[in-house]
């Protein structure tokens, strides 16, 4: 025999070896297959992983089964309430609210006050809570000393116009969808001059109007910056 079919047999012999170590090996895991490699990858495809996340894993499949996509399936565990933080009191909408005196809008002030419309205007308002206008159909809302805005205070709302000039509003500090659920309900808000509005609006709500507490700058949605009007 020459030294190439030498070498090739031996490498041969050493792959044989190989062969038999990794049979070895999956049996010591519980695979129990004659030693085919085809047979092996059958029997390990069949394996459940053990895992400590496997009933979570289970809940998952469940609801794919329902009918839930990926999404919602991350979305509902996305939005699970934080359970390291307090619950959130439950709203207690002042009875006798006077716009013209007030000082707080509290949570669920006109939660669900689909009667009222038009424009509202609270000159002392410092304060909103959560939820303070879901189902409200008010056209107009100024809220010139609001600084304390909670994320949710407008979500779910019909506002259509919103003057808060000393709230700055930053990239997810403030949801604005309302009952159609686009990302942006508003055509027009004002906002604190430090304001960086998020950076989406474009792709969103093309017709969006930002600008600036006095008006004097309006936020090119497009380039992402102030530029005067």
């Amino acid at each position: 025999m020459n030294q190439v079919t030498i070498d090739l047999m031996e490498e041969l012999n050493k792959f044989g070896g190989h062969i038999t170590q990794i049979r070895d090996a999956i049996q010591s895991k519980g695979v129990n297959s004659e030693g085919k490699l085809f047979k092996f990858a059958e029997e390990i495809n069949r394996i459940e992983p053990a895992s400590t996340y496997g009933y979570i894993l289970d809940a998952v499949k469940g609801a794919y089964s329902k009918g839930y996509s990926d999404s919602e399936v991350v979305d509902t565990l996305n939005n699970l309430q934080d359970k390291n933080q307090p619950p959130k009191p439950e709203p207690h909408p002042e009875p006798n609210f006077d716009a013209a005196t007030a000082t707080e809008i509290p949570a669920r002030q006109f939660y669900g006050r689909s009667d009222l419309e038009g424009l509202l205007e609270c000159p002392n308002v410092v304060k909103v809570g959560a939820e303070a206008f879901i189902g409200t159909d008010y056209n107009i809302v100024k809220l010139p000393k609001a600084t304390e805005i909670d994320k949710e205070a407008f979500r779910y709302s019909n506002i259509k116009v919103l003057y808060i000039p000393n709230f700055v509003w930053k990239d997810g500090n403030l949801d604005l969808y309302n009952n159609n659920y686009p990302k942006y309900m508003l055509n027009k808000i004002v906002v604190a001059d430090e304001s960086i509005p998020p950076s989406d609006i474009s792709f969103n709500k093309n017709d969006f109007e930002v600008y600036n507490h006095d008006e004097t700058k309006k936020w090119n949605i497009y380039s992402n910056v102030w530029k005067a009007v």
